[in-house]
């Protein structure tokens, strides 16, 4: 405790000796951190709502597509949580010596019931993971989308590839030997 109030009154007297040192008319003005955001930082912040940044990017046909995903994912993880809990209710049941109470589990064997139990955990956990899946998939696709709409694709742009059949000690090979890219008017060789 006693160190913090001595950095704090450090603090202060480096402040008050900082702003005396200037006019007393002058305002202190501290330096302010930039807020500008670029834009795939914008699609990407705005993409945590889902379906957020491809809307920022104007890329309206894909909002349905995420939501649809969510909605069969969230469905599926829903159905499967529901039959996992009616079959491992039934299993219980079965191993305690009890009666099944639901009908439809009442004659299957045990090892069936512990069969079906585990397929629905592990669709179930699936499904989970599937939604985080879609999740990040509508982030990265926001942040990608972004970054390629700053892309130039103008008319002089170009690429041409070089095919090349060469002889070699271990046999003979083809592939492409430059890659040659021409943008307004003056030629990158990349090898």
């Amino acid at each position: 405790m006693q160190k913090f109030l001595l950095l704090i009154l450090v603090n202060s007297f480096i402040l008050g000796t900082f702003a005396q040192s200037k006019d007393s008319t002058s305002v202190v003005k501290l330096p302010v951190a930039k807020s500008e955001l670029t834009r795939p930082q914008k699609a990407t912040l705005l993409s945590l709502i889902p379906g957020g940044g491809q809307i920022y990017n104007q890329k309206y046909w894909k909002v349905p597509v995420v939501y649809i995903g969510f909605g069969a994912l969230a469905y599926s993880t829903l159905m499967n949580q529901q039959y996992y809990d009616e079959v491992r209710l039934a299993y219980l049941q079965r191993i305690n010596k009890e009666p099944v109470t639901n009908p439809e589990y009442a004659n299957v064997p045990t090892e069936m019931l512990f069969g079906l139990r585990e397929y629905y955990r592990k669709n179930r956990d699936l499904s989970v993971i599937g939604l985080f899946g879609l999740y990040a998939f509508n982030l990265i696709d926001a942040a990608v989308d972004a970054h390629l709409r700053e892309f130039d694709v103008t008319d002089k742009l170009s690429l041409q590839l070089k095919p090349v059949y060469q002889m070699g000690f271990a046999g003979n090979y083809s592939g492409l030997k430059y890659l040659i890219l021409i943008y307004e008017n003056r030629i990158i060789r990349l090898r």
